[in-house]
This record gives structure tokens, sequence and C-alpha cells, in this order.
């Protein structure tokens, strides 16, 4: 997979999940309770106000939450608000679950985090699945690439089983030597949940009811969303304009990612991981290497098209904070990680709108030659400190989707404008010329992409537009 963009339909349930480790202060600045509530409801409001925070959070304290509430609706058309019964896709996060899952088997000697894919006959070549061991697939070491393969965007509602998307990269080459470089993979974890089932002969919904969601009692979690459950919560994607549009669901759950939950079930599950005995031995050393990290503060988070959810555990402190939203574009750790920072230190980064939306509204109030000439500064002074192709291309992405083609066809050439050197704009430009229709024009354009690079493939295309 090309890696020079990220792309805005690629960032889907299972795009996400970060370890993030905080300076070792042994108490946090703050714990004044009341200081703290004031502060986490200025910090949400403010996303609120913005139009792109739809979700609930909670605040604990040693395993006790002094603070809870929750924003916006669960479903915009029937006005139902959102509340500490909603139940949130909860995206990457899952890759816990499917981590404790593993050890499980691992401790009873089920299998190893030694063994070899090439145990478990799940069609690797030997090559290949003689090299990779379940200590590189827990850890992305395993030089698999993403899941998210132009086959798999194109139609990622196909691939509802585990067999089937194991099927997209089974025979591609690696990335790296297995164990020589990280890489972040959610396919990875897919070939776990594959390892789970072969070893187990059960399911992952199976395993992950009877020996995590059953075992500690979470009634609110489950595997699918329901229709039927009047606490489901219906999946926004927040625009470019600042508004948020209904997508549903987009790609099928499992151990790389989704899952529903609440925000109390998600701080059950992890006080459980982090100070009980049910799911696992935490005095094994399988258990301090995955999960005691630094042993001062566990981040999870999981990001999609619609979803947003993040968990901050400050082992040193005490303090653990909850963000879910039905609505996108990593909404949830940028609050969690504000309301963690101020917890700390007293202080945390501004609050400012999405570069995205930073992005049109520069174009629309100043033009396209004046975006051209001057974005790049305006982008700097405003203090984006992520790679500005990103959020440029995400726009033209989202105009594409809403056949804005006049507006499309400004941004995708400016980027070209700004990046001439770089096939992945090529691609983008030639997806924009295809979904308008305009075949013969995406093949002419993509040729660029690949007199730039010749081994280039697309990340839209899975025939390279032929």
């Amino acid at each position: 997979m090309n890696t020079f963009f990220t792309f805005v339909n690629s960032v889907l349930i299972t795009s996400l999940i970060l370890l993030t480790s905080f300076s070792a202060n042994s108490q946090a600045k703050t714990d004044d309770f009341a200081t703290i509530k004031k502060h986490v409801d200025k910090i949400a409001s403010h996303y609120v106000n913005l139009g792109w925070f739809s979700g609930s959070l909670l605040v604990a304290k040693d395993g006790v939450v002094f603070h809870q509430e929750s924003f916006g609706y669960s479903n915009i058309a029937s006005k139902t608000e959102n509340t500490v019964h909603t139940k949130y896709n909860i995206g990457s996060i899952v890759k816990n679950y499917t981590a404790v899952l593993i050890l499980q088997q691992a401790e009873n000697k089920k299998l190893y985090l030694t063994d070899t894919l090439d145990k478990f006959g799940l069609g690797f070549p030997k090559k290949i699945a003689s090299k990779i061991t379940i200590h590189h697939l827990l850890h992305h070491r395993s030089g698999f690439a993403d899941i998210f393969t132009a086959e798999y965007r194109q139609n990622q509602m196909s691939f509802n089983t585990i067999d089937k998307k194991l099927a997209l990269l089974r025979e591609s080459p690696l990335l790296f030597e297995p164990g020589t470089d990280t890489k972040y993979s959610n396919y990875g974890y897919v070939v776990l949940g594959a390892i789970l089932e072969k070893s187990t002969g059960k399911s992952f919904e199976t395993l992950l009811n009877e020996n995590i969601l059953d075992k500690i009692d979470l009634v609110n979690t489950s595997f699918l969303p329901s229709n039927t459950d009047k606490n489901q919560s219906t999946r926004y994607t927040y625009t470019h304009k600042g508004h948020l549009v209904e997508v549903g669901i987009t790609e099928h759950a499992g151990p790389d990612g989704g899952i529903e939950s609440t925000a109390n079930d998600l701080q059950s599950f992890y006080r459980e991981l982090f100070y009980g005995s049910k799911l696992l031995s935490r005095d094994k050393e399988s258990f301090k290497e995955v999960f005691n990290n630094d042993g001062e503060h566990w981040g999870a988070y999981g990001g999609g098209l619609g979803v947003s959810a993040a968990i901050e555990v400050d082992l040193l402190s005490g303090f653990e904070i909850v963000v879910l939203a039905n609505s996108d574009n990593l909404v949830a750790e940028r609050i969690s990680g504000r309301i963690l920072s101020f917890i700390k230190d007293g202080e945390h980064r501004p609050i400012t709108i999405l570069p995205t939306n930073f992005a049109y509204q520069y174009y629309k109030k100043n033009g396209l030659e004046a975006f051209k000439k001057d974005f790049k500064l305006a982008y700097k002074k405003a203090e984006y400190e992520g790679f500005m192709g990103r959020p440029i291309n995400e726009l033209g992405m989202q105009l594409v989707k809403n056949h804005s083609w006049n507006e499309v066809f400004d941004i995708l050439n400016a980027l070209v404008s700004f990046f001439p050197e770089a096939p992945q704009v090529y691609d983008s430009l030639a997806f924009a010329y295809f979904s308008k229709g305009e075949q013969s024009k995406a093949k002419s354009i993509f040729a660029k992409a690949k007199s730039l690079k010749p081994n280039f493939t697309s990340d839209y295309s899975a025939d390279n537009y032929q």
C-alpha cells in the first residue's frame, strides 16, 4: 500500500490504535474534581460547538467515575439523544481484546507467542509463514502491509469473513523482514483472529463472548450492532463544511476492529485488564510485554468513517478517561488527550478546526489562485503539525463523494501543483475523473503516476484504471 498520503476513504473502522507515553509525573497536577469537571465540559463543548463531537465521555479516579456526560444525538433524524447507555463502535480498540484472547490461549499453553504461521495452516506461502511469529503480529512487526488495498476499498462490505480478508494479502510480498521494523497493520490482527479460530475451533465472536464479555459481565457490549437496540448509535461523518452526515456501517467488525460498547463497559474492560485477574495473569511476562508499555500510561484509540473512540489509563495517578463518539476524524482522542493533559499539567494544546475544514474555508474565502499561492504559508501559520498534503487530499475525496466537480478539480489540481513529483497526487486526480465517468482521462493521468514510479499501484483502482 502507498503511504505518502492517508486517504479519507481508507480511514475506516479498523484504522487506528496508538500507544502513547507521557512524562513520568508521579501525581496529576490537579485532583480537584470540580475543576476537572469544569474543564472537561469546556473542552467537549468546544468540539460540540464546532459541530464535530457527538458522543459520551467519562472521567474516573481509581475506578470511581466522578464525571460522566453525553452530547449530541445517537440518531439525528429522530432527535434521539446520546446517553450513558448509548453504544458506539470502538474501532481498533478491539485489537486489545484480540490480544487478550491470544494471551489467554498462551497462558493455557494452547499456543505460544513464538509459534510461526506455518503451524496453523492458513495458506500463506512457506517462505513467509515460517518467518512470522504471533509475537510479530501482536507488535505490528510482521512485515504485512495494511488491509486497505484498492480491492478492499472498492467494496469493503463484501469482505464479511476473516477468510475473505485473509485472501487479500495472502500472496503479497512483505514490506520488510519480520522483526526488523514496525509498521501498523490491521491485516496482522486479522491473521491473529484466524489463528484463534484455527487453534480453538470456535469463531472469533464466540471467543470474545465466552472469554471476555461474559466473563466480566460486559452486558452492554456486542460484536455486532443491533437495529433493534434503542441504545445503538448511528454513525455520522464530519464533513468539510462542518456538518454531520449519516454514513451507516462501512465494513464488518473483526479481530482488527469493530464491536459496539458503552463508555462504562469500556472502562470496566480496562479496569479488569490492569487491576483484576479474571482476564489474564498480570504477573506473566507476556502480559507485561504486551500491556505494560512503560508502566505509566496506556492509551488506545479507534477511528474510522463515523467512528472515534479513546481510552486513557494513567497508571500512576489512577485517572481514567473514556471518550466515545458516533462522529469521526479522531475527535474522541483529541478530547481525551486534552483532558489528560489538563489533569497532568494544568493546560492543554489549543483547540483548532479540522485541517480539512481549514483548507476548504481558505479556498472558499480566497479563491483558487490564492489557495495555490498562499495556503502553504497559511497552514504553517495556523500551526498545524501534520503533513499538508493529507487534509487537501481528504478534502478532494470528500468533494468527489459529493460530486462537486468544479471544486474537486480545483483542489486536486492544486494538490498536484504542491507535490508534482508525488505519484499519489495523480492517482487521486485519476480517481476523480474515473468517478466522474471519464475513464480515458483517468488512464491518461494515472500514466503520469506510473512514469514517476513504474511499480506504483493505485490506492483506489484494483486494476489501475484499466
